[in-house]
Protein backbone atom coordinates (compact mmCIF):
# COMPACT_ATOMS: atom_id res chain seq x y z
CA UNK A 1 0.00 0.00 0.00
CA UNK A 2 2.79 2.55 0.20
CA UNK A 3 2.24 3.07 -3.66
CA UNK A 4 -0.52 5.62 -2.19
CA UNK A 5 2.13 8.01 -0.44
CA UNK A 6 2.57 11.51 -2.12
CA UNK A 7 5.69 12.03 -4.20
CA UNK A 8 8.24 12.74 -1.64
CA UNK A 9 7.91 10.10 0.90
CA UNK A 10 10.12 7.50 -1.20
CA UNK A 11 12.42 7.25 -3.88
CA UNK A 12 11.67 7.10 -6.96
CA UNK A 13 13.37 5.63 -10.27
CA UNK A 14 12.72 7.68 -14.09
CA UNK A 15 13.85 5.47 -16.76
CA UNK A 16 10.86 3.15 -16.86
CA UNK A 17 8.88 4.95 -20.13
CA UNK A 18 11.55 6.41 -22.05
CA UNK A 19 13.50 3.21 -21.77
CA UNK A 20 10.67 1.69 -23.72
CA UNK A 21 10.35 4.35 -26.79
CA UNK A 22 13.96 3.37 -28.64
CA UNK A 23 14.55 7.10 -27.79
CA UNK A 24 17.31 6.59 -25.37
CA UNK A 25 20.83 7.53 -25.80
CA UNK A 26 23.61 4.49 -25.71
CA UNK A 27 26.98 5.32 -24.38
CA UNK A 28 30.41 4.91 -25.50
CA UNK A 29 33.15 3.11 -24.00
CA UNK A 30 36.11 5.70 -24.01
CA UNK A 31 38.09 2.56 -25.40
CA UNK A 32 36.62 2.22 -28.59
CA UNK A 33 38.04 3.17 -31.71
CA UNK A 34 37.68 6.23 -33.37
CA UNK A 35 34.75 7.01 -34.83
CA UNK A 36 34.76 8.30 -38.11
CA UNK A 37 33.40 11.80 -38.97
CA UNK A 38 30.30 11.53 -40.75
CA UNK A 39 29.22 15.24 -40.29
CA UNK A 40 30.04 16.60 -44.15
CA UNK A 41 27.81 13.54 -45.75
CA UNK A 42 24.66 14.00 -42.81
CA UNK A 43 24.60 17.88 -43.87
CA UNK A 44 24.78 17.01 -47.55
CA UNK A 45 22.00 14.70 -46.91
CA UNK A 46 20.10 16.13 -44.81
CA UNK A 47 20.29 19.56 -47.36
CA UNK A 48 19.63 17.38 -50.36
CA UNK A 49 16.11 15.98 -48.13
CA UNK A 50 15.27 19.84 -47.82
CA UNK A 51 15.97 20.49 -51.26
CA UNK A 52 13.77 17.63 -52.53
CA UNK A 53 10.79 18.78 -50.23
CA UNK A 54 11.23 22.90 -50.84
CA UNK A 55 11.63 23.39 -47.74
CA UNK A 56 13.77 26.33 -46.71
CA UNK A 57 12.69 27.39 -42.99
CA UNK A 58 14.80 24.63 -41.41
CA UNK A 59 16.69 26.49 -38.79
CA UNK A 60 20.56 25.05 -38.65
CA UNK A 61 22.19 24.77 -35.22
CA UNK A 62 25.83 25.10 -34.58
CA UNK A 63 25.57 20.91 -33.70
CA UNK A 64 24.53 20.50 -36.88
CA UNK A 65 20.71 19.83 -36.04
CA UNK A 66 18.46 21.21 -38.42
CA UNK A 67 15.09 22.66 -36.51
CA UNK A 68 12.28 22.81 -38.86
CA UNK A 69 9.34 24.94 -36.92
CA UNK A 70 5.92 23.81 -37.71
CA UNK A 71 3.69 25.49 -35.47
CA UNK A 72 4.88 27.98 -33.40
CA UNK A 73 3.55 29.48 -30.15
CA UNK A 74 5.26 31.86 -28.53
CA UNK A 75 2.88 32.96 -25.45
CA UNK A 76 3.22 29.42 -24.07
CA UNK A 77 5.57 28.37 -21.63
CA UNK A 78 9.36 27.83 -22.90
CA UNK A 79 11.18 24.19 -22.75
CA UNK A 80 14.41 24.99 -20.41
CA UNK A 81 17.13 22.62 -19.04
CA UNK A 82 16.16 21.26 -16.17
CA UNK A 83 12.67 21.04 -16.89
CA UNK A 84 9.97 18.42 -17.38
CA UNK A 85 8.73 18.29 -20.90
CA UNK A 86 5.69 15.79 -22.40
CA UNK A 87 6.64 14.67 -25.94
CA UNK A 88 4.47 12.95 -28.66
CA UNK A 89 6.59 11.87 -31.59
CA UNK A 90 6.99 10.15 -34.62
CA UNK A 91 10.53 9.02 -35.79
CA UNK A 92 11.73 8.03 -39.00
CA UNK A 93 14.81 7.30 -41.24
CA UNK A 94 16.26 10.11 -44.04
CA UNK A 95 14.82 7.12 -46.44
CA UNK A 96 12.97 7.69 -49.65
CA UNK A 97 10.25 5.68 -47.87
CA UNK A 98 10.90 7.40 -44.66
CA UNK A 99 10.62 4.54 -42.71
CA UNK A 100 9.20 4.70 -39.16
CA UNK A 101 11.02 3.28 -36.55
CA UNK A 102 9.34 4.20 -33.11
CA UNK A 103 6.65 6.62 -32.77
CA UNK A 104 4.21 7.68 -29.56
CA UNK A 105 1.35 5.95 -31.99
CA UNK A 106 2.96 2.46 -31.03
CA UNK A 107 2.96 3.05 -27.36
CA UNK A 108 -0.70 4.11 -26.98
CA UNK A 109 -0.41 7.67 -27.67
CA UNK A 110 1.12 8.16 -24.11
CA UNK A 111 3.64 11.09 -24.41
CA UNK A 112 7.39 10.20 -23.25
CA UNK A 113 8.23 12.75 -20.54
CA UNK A 114 11.94 13.62 -19.48
CA UNK A 115 13.94 16.29 -17.92
CA UNK A 116 15.35 18.28 -20.80
CA UNK A 117 19.31 18.05 -20.25
CA UNK A 118 19.99 15.38 -18.46
CA UNK A 119 21.09 13.26 -21.22
CA UNK A 120 19.02 10.55 -21.06
CA UNK A 121 17.79 10.89 -24.80
CA UNK A 122 19.73 11.31 -28.11
CA UNK A 123 21.59 14.75 -27.74
CA UNK A 124 19.96 15.43 -30.99
CA UNK A 125 15.78 15.28 -29.63
CA UNK A 126 17.14 16.93 -26.38
CA UNK A 127 18.45 19.92 -27.96
CA UNK A 128 15.27 20.43 -30.68
CA UNK A 129 12.55 20.32 -27.84
CA UNK A 130 14.76 22.81 -26.07
CA UNK A 131 14.25 25.24 -28.56
CA UNK A 132 10.39 24.78 -28.61
CA UNK A 133 7.58 26.02 -26.03
CA UNK A 134 4.39 23.78 -24.97
CA UNK A 135 2.02 22.99 -27.34
CA UNK A 136 4.60 23.91 -30.59
CA UNK A 137 5.01 21.57 -33.34
CA UNK A 138 8.47 20.97 -35.06
CA UNK A 139 10.68 18.43 -36.88
CA UNK A 140 14.18 17.65 -36.26
CA UNK A 141 16.56 16.96 -38.99
CA UNK A 142 19.56 14.90 -36.05
CA UNK A 143 22.88 14.25 -38.02
CA UNK A 144 24.04 10.96 -36.97
CA UNK A 145 26.13 12.23 -34.10
CA UNK A 146 23.59 13.17 -32.38
CA UNK A 147 21.30 10.43 -32.79
CA UNK A 148 22.45 6.56 -32.01
CA UNK A 149 26.33 7.09 -34.05
CA UNK A 150 27.51 3.71 -34.93
CA UNK A 151 25.95 2.01 -31.82
CA UNK A 152 22.14 1.92 -31.52
CA UNK A 153 19.47 -1.31 -30.32
CA UNK A 154 16.91 -0.46 -32.41
CA UNK A 155 17.13 -3.08 -35.72
CA UNK A 156 15.28 -1.01 -38.23
CA UNK A 157 18.25 2.03 -37.57
CA UNK A 158 20.99 1.18 -39.00
CA UNK A 159 24.54 2.68 -37.86
CA UNK A 160 25.33 6.18 -38.75
CA UNK A 161 21.92 7.23 -39.74
CA UNK A 162 20.28 10.52 -40.04
CA UNK A 163 16.73 10.50 -38.47
CA UNK A 164 14.11 13.17 -39.04
CA UNK A 165 11.78 13.40 -36.51
CA UNK A 166 8.53 14.88 -36.29
CA UNK A 167 7.48 16.23 -32.34
CA UNK A 168 4.87 18.21 -30.41
CA UNK A 169 5.27 19.35 -26.55
CA UNK A 170 2.24 18.93 -25.06
CA UNK A 171 0.34 19.99 -22.14
CA UNK A 172 0.53 16.63 -19.55
CA UNK A 173 -2.22 17.92 -18.18
CA UNK A 174 -4.82 18.07 -21.45
CA UNK A 175 -3.28 14.96 -22.67
CA UNK A 176 -4.43 13.30 -19.12
CA UNK A 177 -8.09 14.53 -19.93
CA UNK A 178 -7.89 13.22 -23.37
CA UNK A 179 -7.15 9.42 -22.49
CA UNK A 180 -9.67 9.72 -19.25
CA UNK A 181 -12.17 10.74 -21.38
CA UNK A 182 -11.20 8.13 -24.25
CA UNK A 183 -11.60 5.46 -21.51
CA UNK A 184 -15.32 7.08 -20.21
CA UNK A 185 -16.30 6.70 -23.55
CA UNK A 186 -15.00 3.03 -24.51
CA UNK A 187 -16.71 2.17 -21.52
CA UNK A 188 -19.70 4.02 -22.14
CA UNK A 189 -19.82 5.75 -19.18
CA UNK A 190 -21.54 8.88 -18.69
CA UNK A 191 -22.29 9.07 -15.08
CA UNK A 192 -18.78 10.45 -14.01
CA UNK A 193 -18.39 13.55 -12.42
CA UNK A 194 -15.46 15.86 -13.53
CA UNK A 195 -13.84 18.22 -10.49
CA UNK A 196 -12.41 21.74 -10.96
CA UNK A 197 -9.07 20.17 -10.15
CA UNK A 198 -9.50 17.37 -13.39
CA UNK A 199 -10.22 14.39 -11.16
CA UNK A 200 -13.13 12.73 -12.43
CA UNK A 201 -15.30 10.94 -9.54
CA UNK A 202 -17.50 8.20 -10.57
CA UNK A 203 -20.42 6.86 -8.01
CA UNK A 204 -20.93 3.43 -7.77
CA UNK A 205 -22.94 3.25 -4.56
CA UNK A 206 -24.13 5.99 -2.64
CA UNK A 207 -25.39 6.10 1.25
CA UNK A 208 -26.09 10.08 1.60
CA UNK A 209 -27.56 9.30 4.78
CA UNK A 210 -24.48 8.03 6.05
CA UNK A 211 -21.97 10.11 7.83
CA UNK A 212 -18.97 11.99 5.56
CA UNK A 213 -15.29 12.25 6.25
CA UNK A 214 -14.28 15.40 7.35
CA UNK A 215 -10.20 17.25 7.55
CA UNK A 216 -8.90 15.00 10.33
CA UNK A 217 -11.17 12.21 9.97
CA UNK A 218 -9.88 8.84 10.20
CA UNK A 219 -10.78 7.37 6.80
CA UNK A 220 -10.44 3.18 6.62
CA UNK A 221 -10.94 2.47 3.13
CA UNK A 222 -10.50 -0.83 0.52
CA UNK A 223 -9.33 -0.37 -2.55
CA UNK A 224 -7.45 -1.41 -5.94
CA UNK A 225 -5.04 0.62 -7.95
CA UNK A 226 -5.24 0.11 -11.96
CA UNK A 227 -3.09 1.89 -14.55
CA UNK A 228 -5.11 3.64 -17.24
CA UNK A 229 -3.90 0.82 -20.12
CA UNK A 230 -5.69 -1.82 -22.29
CA UNK A 231 -5.21 -4.39 -19.57
CA UNK A 232 -6.37 -2.74 -16.25
CA UNK A 233 -2.93 -3.52 -14.80
CA UNK A 234 -3.45 -3.42 -10.71
CA UNK A 235 -0.38 -1.74 -9.45
CA UNK A 236 -1.02 -2.17 -5.90
CA UNK A 237 -4.52 -3.19 -3.93
CA UNK A 238 -5.54 -3.82 0.40
CA UNK A 239 -7.03 -6.86 1.10
CA UNK A 240 -10.17 -7.61 2.74
CA UNK A 241 -8.27 -8.39 6.23
CA UNK A 242 -5.83 -5.22 5.99
CA UNK A 243 -7.87 -1.94 4.88
CA UNK A 244 -6.41 0.62 4.35
CA UNK A 245 -6.54 3.28 7.17
CA UNK A 246 -5.54 6.74 7.37
CA UNK A 247 -5.99 10.55 8.66
CA UNK A 248 -8.02 12.65 5.81
CA UNK A 249 -6.17 16.20 4.95
CA UNK A 250 -2.62 15.53 6.16
CA UNK A 251 -1.60 15.60 2.92
CA UNK A 252 0.31 11.98 3.25
CA UNK A 253 -1.34 10.16 0.29
CA UNK A 254 -1.99 11.22 -3.37
CA UNK A 255 -3.82 14.27 -3.69
CA UNK A 256 -6.70 13.07 -5.95
CA UNK A 257 -7.23 9.94 -3.56
CA UNK A 258 -7.99 12.13 -1.04
CA UNK A 259 -9.82 14.30 -2.86
CA UNK A 260 -12.11 11.48 -3.80
CA UNK A 261 -12.25 9.93 -0.62
CA UNK A 262 -13.72 13.10 0.86
CA UNK A 263 -16.30 12.97 -1.74
CA UNK A 264 -18.15 10.09 -0.62
CA UNK A 265 -19.68 8.84 2.77
CA UNK A 266 -19.46 5.85 5.45
CA UNK A 267 -20.33 2.76 3.01
CA UNK A 268 -20.15 4.37 -0.70
CA UNK A 269 -18.21 2.91 -3.71
CA UNK A 270 -16.50 4.88 -6.55
CA UNK A 271 -14.15 4.71 -8.44
CA UNK A 272 -11.19 7.71 -9.24
CA UNK A 273 -9.97 8.81 -12.18
CA UNK A 274 -6.84 10.54 -11.24
CA UNK A 275 -5.06 12.96 -13.89
CA UNK A 276 -1.24 12.48 -13.40
CA UNK A 277 -0.97 16.05 -11.61
CA UNK A 278 -2.95 14.45 -8.75
CA UNK A 279 -1.01 11.21 -8.71
CA UNK A 280 2.63 11.15 -9.23
CA UNK A 281 3.52 14.03 -11.90
CA UNK A 282 6.41 13.60 -13.85
CA UNK A 283 8.35 11.43 -11.69
CA UNK A 284 6.64 8.20 -11.71
CA UNK A 285 6.66 5.92 -8.70
CA UNK A 286 8.98 3.18 -8.48
CA UNK A 287 8.83 0.57 -11.12
CA UNK A 288 5.18 0.20 -11.34
CA UNK A 289 4.08 4.25 -12.59
CA UNK A 290 5.98 5.35 -15.40
CA UNK A 291 6.16 9.46 -15.24
CA UNK A 292 2.73 11.30 -16.03
CA UNK A 293 0.38 8.16 -15.41
CA UNK A 294 -3.41 8.33 -14.91
CA UNK A 295 -4.79 6.21 -12.28
CA UNK A 296 -7.72 4.61 -11.53
CA UNK A 297 -8.61 3.48 -8.36
CA UNK A 298 -11.80 1.78 -7.40
CA UNK A 299 -12.60 2.16 -3.67
CA UNK A 300 -15.45 1.56 -0.88
CA UNK A 301 -15.04 3.51 2.11
CA UNK A 302 -15.66 1.03 5.53
CA UNK A 303 -15.41 3.29 8.12
CA UNK A 304 -15.14 6.69 9.28
CA UNK A 305 -14.45 7.65 12.98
Amino acid sequence: MKLLFAPGLFRFFFLLLIASTGLLATSCNKDEPEIPDYSARDKGLITDYLASKNITTAQEQASGLYFLPVQTNTNAARVTAGSYASVLYTAHLLDAAGTVFDASSQHNDVPITFVVGGGQLIPGFEEGISLMHIGDKAELLIPSALGYGASTSNPLVPANSVLRIEVEVVDYKAVDDRLITNYLTSKNITTAQKQTSGLYFLPVVTNAAAVRPAIGSTVVVQYTGHLLDAAGTVFDASTPTAPFTFTLGRGQLIAGFEEGIALMHKGDKAELLIPSGLAYGPQGAGKSIAPNTVLRFEVEVTDVR
